[in-house]
């Protein structure tokens, strides 16, 4: 039976990762990863359809495009990095992946071996047919990007910062010099271009880089959390009752709510005796930087995929609930957040939120990069249910 050709939204979403993200030129190696248990029901939903539109946009520009497909189940706190990916990652010029599981934020050896290597990386988060027909992955990468670096350029050492929203969370401290940032954390400088400061690349762009807080007291309450992390605590990533969190001088004293707070509570007492007393800081905060980052639940049925990528939406603030660095006897960034949508961020004297409004969105330098991609998504505020 023949097949349905290629919609053109989806066309132009793959022409932007291969073409301005991934930058994949004649004769490069490529490799497509996806995980098969992806195609019915896995934590990592990906179709056929959007893997050969892909890999015949990878030929199409005379790179040579290899397609593997992996069974890894993901076993808590014994996560692998299968070592036929890492000798895919070694011959290859780039990897588009479309795993939610084998991934650089939480997997140590995976984010140190991909700069080892020095191959570029591509997370595809739009890894359906469905999702590369959306606004969000039609929005320029270069945009996103441009949003991305702008809102950073708020962030110095030792500046006094205020965060607050409607739900009752208020929080003040400052921020912490880059150089003072804790041996193994994952975060980048305030300020950078993303191919300056590693070789892992999300598509479409994702978040701002983590910043490093001091002197923080006050208190954090939030409903929503990024769900990788989720599955293991045991809840869903849409909380049903709000939970608080009590925060003096950087460390968790309280965490107050329901159900979720009860098992959140359990799962970080259960981590102490893997990465210690860290499972209490509280000591970064960072952000999305997607102005189109919504689907809906017929573009993405996967709940834990969806607010995957809410999590990266503009108007989407969160902390890190410990996130210890990774060690000799566990190799992985217990990486916990809790989210806010419609915080109010003052920096020093830059407001960087308004309400959920991220204002770099307003930046003449975004507006330029804007202006060079007329007829596709840009800043312009779109209805979100959330």
């Amino acid at each position: 039976m023949a097949r349905a050709g290629m919609p053109s939204g989806a066309a132009i979403a793959i022409a932007d990762m291969l073409d301005v993200c991934a930058e994949v030129k004649p004769g490069m190696e490529v490799v497509i990863l996806a995980e098969v248990d992806g195609l019915y029901g896995g934590d990592s939903p990906v179709d056929e359809d959007a893997i050969a539109w892909i890999e015949a946009g990878v030929a199409a520009r005379g790179a040579r495009a290899s397609v593997m497909w992996i069974d890894e189940p993901a076993k808590p706190h014994a996560w692998r990095f299968p070592p036929v990916v890492k000798s895919a990652i070694r011959d290859a010029d780039v990897m588009i992946n479309h795993s939610n599981n084998l991934v650089t934020e939480e997997i140590a050896e995976f984010r140190y071996y991909l700069e080892e290597a020095q191959t570029w990386m591509v997370r595809n988060f739009a890894s359906t047919a469905p999702l590369l027909c959306t606004a969000w992955a039609q929005t320029p990468w270069e945009l996103v990007s441009e949003i991305r670096y702008q809102s950073s350029l708020a962030f110095r050492p030792d500046l006094p910062w205020v965060l607050t929203d409607p739900n009752g969370t208020h929080l003040e401290g400052t921020t912490t010099p880059a150089e003072n940032r804790k041996v193994g954390d994952p975060g980048m400088p305030y300020s950078s271009r993303r191919k300056e400061a590693s070789h892992y690349l999300p598509w479409p762009e994702w978040v701002h880089p983590p910043v490093r807080i001091s002197d923080t007291n006050g208190v954090f309450i939030f409903e929503t959390m990024l769900s990788w992390w989720t599955r293991y605590i045991g809840i869903s990533p849409y909380l049903k009752t709000p939970i608080k969190l009590v925060i003096e001088n950087n460390r968790i004293m309280a965490i107050e709510g329901g159900e979720e707070a009860i098992a959140l509570k359990r799962f970080l007492e259960d981590m102490k005796p893997r990465v210690g007393d860290g499972v209490y800081d509280f000591n970064a905060f960072h952000f999305g930087v997607h102005p189109q980052a919504i689907v809906a639940p017929h573009q993405c049925p996967n709940d834990l995929h969806r607010r995957t990528i809410e999590h990266s939406h503009s108007c989407n603030l969160h902390v890190h609930i410990g996130a210890p660095p990774s060690n000799e006897n566990y190799p992985y960034w217990m990486h916990c957040t809790g989210d806010i949508r419609h915080p109010s961020l003052k920096v020093g004297d830059t407001v960087v939120y308004d309400n959920g409004h991220l204002t770099a969105l307003d930046s003449p330098a975004v507006k330029a990069v804007a202006d060079k991609y007329p007829g596709r998504p840009g800043v312009e505020p779109m209805p979100r249910s959330f």
